[in-house]
């Protein structure tokens, strides 16, 4: 109850906090001469720190420094890897605990492990968006695996329609890490609730094949069952590259109930053409993962037809005009055969 009652409440204050837009925002013409430089502070180029390191070597994101390394994402900002991090300031965290009446430290405890963790994966994109970047995207995917969105209002703020927006904050972007680019906010974004924790998560190890993978995850029994019904499994297990879009047990329910059928009767002598005929325009030639299917306009199929990608409100969906659209609620599980994307609906070809 603790946790819950935690995450309703720094929902409904970042909602009310976030429509106060504070002066330190900036406009379009202050990125004149800002965006992609090297940035100095204390006389010294930040730009062999790593996002960690000039995090925790900064004053103004000294609780942003304690949160990522209690959420155990020390390793992650502070390794090769490229990323974009729009860092809460201290100011932003301590409204936030203030309103809450807590301390850092009662927020940081164990039980709140997996909502800071999933709040603070929301702050931080694949590779290094300076604000140039930034500021013309509409929207921007996180790690956390939901988007965040750009807007201009008398200046550039991040977020969602949901929860409320963060200004970027004038003397704090384009802060340069050998890692990454930082861009500090005046507020503590949060995702929204769809992608909020409790979302299902699904288990994936590249040595395993797509059968494997798929059989390890109870959401998938139905479908494991349908690709061996259909005599598809030699062809799922083996050598060659595929793009799965699996759909879950809760998609194929809602066909059977709407066919009035059970999967017993779906999987009856007589179907096995049918039944791998659908299988089939879930199953794309080659490894494609999320960047080349979301950059897609339509993807041709094992069943020799194509299925159209759209995306509306920051979300992806796969199908077609005839016969309808699924959407995609999870991508990238990958497999040594290929990748599994998810989707919460059964498409017909």
């Amino acid at each position: 109850m603790r946790k819950l009652s935690l995450v309703l409440s720094v929902t409904f204050l970042f909602a009310l906090s976030a429509c106060d837009i504070t002066d330190n925002t900036y406009n379009d013409s202050d990125l004149s001469g800002v965006a992609g430089s090297e940035v100095m502070m204390n006389g010294e180029t930040l730009s062999s720190e790593t996002i960690l390191e000039i995090a925790a070597g900064n004053e103004d994101f000294s609780i942003l420094a304690a949160a990522v390394v209690f959420a155990g994402l020390d390793g992650v900002l502070d390794g090769r890897r490229q990323f974009t991090v729009f860092a809460p300031t201290n100011d932003a965290f301590q409204d936030l605990l203030d309103a809450l009446g807590l301390t850092a430290e009662e927020l940081l405890v164990e039980e709140n492990k997996e909502l800071v963790t999933s709040i603070l994966l929301y702050h931080v994109a694949a590779g290094a968006r300076f604000s140039d970047d930034v500021v013309t995207s509409e929207q921007i995917k996180t790690q956390q695996g939901s988007f965040i969105k750009v807007k201009e209002d008398d200046g550039f703020f991040v977020g969602n329609e949901e929860n409320g927006y963060a200004g970027l904050i004038l003397e704090l972007i384009d802060i340069e890490a050998s890692n990454g680019v930082i861009h500090a906010i005046d507020a503590v974004m949060l995702p929204p609730s769809k992608f909020n924790p409790g979302q299902r998560e699904y288990k994936s190890k590249p040595y395993e094949s797509i059968v494997d993978i798929a059989a390890g995850n109870e959401d998938f029994s139905i479908l494991v069952e349908a690709v061996q019904f259909a005599g598809l499994v030699s062809v799922l297990d083996g050598r060659r590259q595929f793009t799965v879009f699996a759909p879950t047990n809760d998609a194929f329910v809602a066909l059977l109930d709407a066919l009035e059928l059970s999967a017993e009767e779906l999987f009856a002598d007589g179907n096995q053409g049918l039944v791998r005929d659908i299988l089939l325009y879930h199953v794309a030639p080659g490894n494609r993962k999320e960047e080349a299917v979301t950059t897609s306009d339509r993807i041709r199929t094992l069943n020799k037809s194509f299925f159209y990608v759209q995306e509306e409100d920051g979300a992806f969906f796969v199908g077609n005009e005839e016969n309808g659209f699924a959407e995609i609620i999870a991508f990238d599980l990958e497999a040594r055969n290929g990748v599994i994307h998810v989707i919460d609906a059964v498409m017909q070809p």
